[in-house]
């Protein structure tokens, strides 16, 4: 039992004269002959000046903070007593500066020392030994988190505590947990939001933090990869249709694998027919070889939904300036599989260059039933499905009808080629990449922990090997053990890639806190997508949990600069084609960077110049045009 303070003594002579002054006479005589024998025996000093100390308040979070409390009458040296946690985690405090106070500790005062404490759950015994499993040297014992920890029997062995029971943890790092000084159990603690430590107890309640669930989703929306118009038929000088049989346009691109091919060309007889693929496309490579040769087999006569059919409203010419009527039916569909009779559509494949040829031939067969002219048109590589239009659906009145009914591309080249404010593409792709498996992760603090534009990447934060190998596991330890932040795992373990999606679970994310993540663009040396420092707010100012893609807008590529950075989808020492993992030279420049230029080898665009290093698709500004970031509350 903790020692009573004199409260308790003073009601017991109270209650004895009470019961004297109700006696008669000869029961008052022997009264007081008993009271008077007793006081001739000498008083008998208290065997275990330990009882008057207690543990008072405990701050677990953060700065690890001990307060110890003499509620007894005598000065007690605690300098031979032991603060224990468990097996090997001891200290006595004699090796221990007090934050305030003295191990000489004089009745009513308070001695505060630093001494480390778990955040999670523990169990602290206060000893006047170092005999840590002896019941009778165990002074005091408190338990929070969780029951069962190291000295738990100990504590109910000595009737300081009782089985099972502990503290639930504070909601904050701001609290601590103070002691109301009566009893042993977690009923005689409270947590509070007023620290006193070295004062009496004051227990406030905290303020209560508001928690949510968040559904986090990063896409890779990696699609338009490059748009190039074709106008001048093969052996002309000049633009102009291919009107007679034999007469063909060529167009040459360069391409990786995981990329489509899409077209669309004028039948000229006709109000809006065009040929082309399917919305899928045509799918450049097979098992990483690129396809080459017939592959009309793919290519189809389509109606653009755009004008009736009408023979009196053909034109020979493209541009033609009779119109028909609007048609009743709106979406574009298939007109014919079979286009065999009517054109020959070729791939050719030149390995030193890398660079494919598009040959599309007027063939115009004795099958034909109208002549066969064919229109300048449009080349799209890309990486998703359905780049010009969607099958059963209207025309998107981007420019495709343009070409159907005028054989005229410009509209539809311009839509793809638009520049944003910075002169960076506004849909363009910079490149064709995966993205690594990530993890998100939520703070409080004013920038993102894990890393800080302009300065070098924190040593064992895992911002390095998230980097250059798409490894997420050391940062999440790193997140989750070291900053004791909310934190998850992508639930896809493999790389995604265009149209796939990397999603999280973020759990139990306090109010206030802004969301980070981190996931690597894998066909570069040491490139990783991220918000910005600041971290993106998972709560409005109504303290709402927040919903959207709002997040897309501020994540930007970075350079972690720990590797030195080669051709995009071409370095030896990048993921996919190295050695193994941390393979290649050190970055002369270790500042965690934005990237603001890509050389696009890939496709032949050139250089690409995005001063921020804007990902997000569509941003006005233009840019990479790779990511997508949907936050969900759950």
């Amino acid at each position: 039992m903790k020692r009573r303070n004199k409260f308790a003594y003073t009601v017991l002579a109270f209650l004895t004269l009470t019961i004297i002054s109700s006696c008669d006479d000869d029961e008052q005589d022997l009264i007081v002959q008993e009271q008077q024998e007793e006081e001739q025996e000498p008083e008998q000093p208290m065997t275990d000046n330990s009882q008057s100390v207690v543990i008072n308040e405990i701050k677990y979070l953060g700065e690890d903070t001990i307060e110890i409390l003499n509620n007894g009458n005598d000065t007690v040296d605690l300098n031979d007593y032991w603060l224990c946690l468990g097996p090997g985690q001891y200290v006595q405090l004699s090796t221990l500066t007090p934050v305030s106070g003295s191990l000489e500790l004089a009745s009513g005062d308070y001695v505060v020392v630093n001494s480390t404490l778990p955040d999670a759950q523990g169990g602290l015994g206060l000893y006047n030994s170092d005999a840590f499993t002896n019941a009778d040297a165990l002074v005091d014992f408190v338990q929070w988190g969780a029951a069962g920890s190291a000295r738990e029997n100990i504590a109910v062995a000595a009737n300081q505590w009782s089985a099972g029971d502990f503290i639930p943890l504070v909601a904050n790092e701001e609290s601590s947990i103070a002691y109301d000084g009566e009893g042993n159990g977690s009923t005689d603690w409270a947590e509070t939001a007023t620290v006193t430590f070295g004062a009496v107890n004051v227990v406030t309640e905290p303020e209560t933090i508001s928690l949510a669930s968040f559904n986090v989703t990063i896409t890779n929306v990696v699609n338009y990869l490059d748009a190039q118009i074709f106008n001048t038929p093969d052996g002309a000088s000049e633009p102009g249709p291919v009107t007679v049989a034999g007469g063909a346009y060529s167009v040459d691109f360069q391409a990786v694998p995981g990329t489509k091919l899409n077209f669309a060309t004028m039948q000229v007889v006709s109000n809006d027919w065009f040929y082309g693929p399917t919305g899928a496309g045509v799918a450049l490579f097979e098992n990483g070889i690129p396809v080459t040769g017939d592959i009309t087999d793919q290519i189809y006569l389509w109606d653009s939904g755009t004008e009736e059919e009408d023979e009196a409203t053909f034109t020979s010419e493209p541009g033609g300036a009779e119109a028909g009527e609007p048609d009743d039916d709106i979406t574009v569909r298939m007109v014919t599989t079979d286009v065999t009779d009517m054109v020959k559509v070729t791939l050719a494949y030149d390995e030193p260059t890398r660079t494919f040829t598009l040959n599309i031939k007027n063939i115009q067969g004795a099958m034909a039933t109208d002549p066969v002219i064919l229109s300048p048109g449009i080349v799209v590589l890309h990486a998703l499905a359905n780049p010009l239009f969607d099958a059963g659906q209207p025309e998107r009145q981007l420019g495709l009808a343009k070409i159907a009914v005028q054989g005229n591309p410009a509209d539809l080249f311009e839509w793809f080629t638009e520049k944003g404010s910075t002169g960076a593409p506004l849909r363009l792709s910079s490149s064709y990449s995966v993205f690594s498996p990530g993890i998100v992760y939520a703070f409080g603090d004013a920038s993102d922990p894990v890393f800080t534009q302009g300065e070098a990447a924190v040593a064992g934060s895992g911002l390095e090997e998230l980097a250059e190998d798409g490894n997420n596991g050391v940062m999440f330890d790193y997140v989750t053990s070291q900053l004791n932040l909310p934190a998850a795992k992508s639930n896809e373990a493999a790389p995604i890639g265009p149209g796939e999606s990397l999603t999280f679970s973020l759990n139990d994310v306090p109010e206030g806190y802004k969301l980070g993540f981190n996931t690597m663009f894998v066909f570069t040396n040491d490139w990783f997508l991220a918000y910005n420092n600041s971290g993106f707010p998972l709560w409005d100012e109504n303290g709402s949990p927040k919903s959207g893609t709002e997040a897309t807008l501020k994540t930007y590529l970075y350079d972690s600069g720990t590797e030195v950075d080669q051709t995009v989808g071409f370095g030896a020492d990048q993921a996919p084609w190295q050695s193994g993992p941390n393979t290649g030279a050190a970055d002369g420049n270790t500042a965690v960077r934005r990237v603001s230029e890509i050389e696009d080898v890939q496709f032949g665009k050139g250089l690409i110049s995005s001063p921020a290093g804007v990902v997000g698709i569509e941003d006005p500004r233009g840019g990479y045009n790779v990511v997508k970031v949907t936050v969900t509350p759950n």
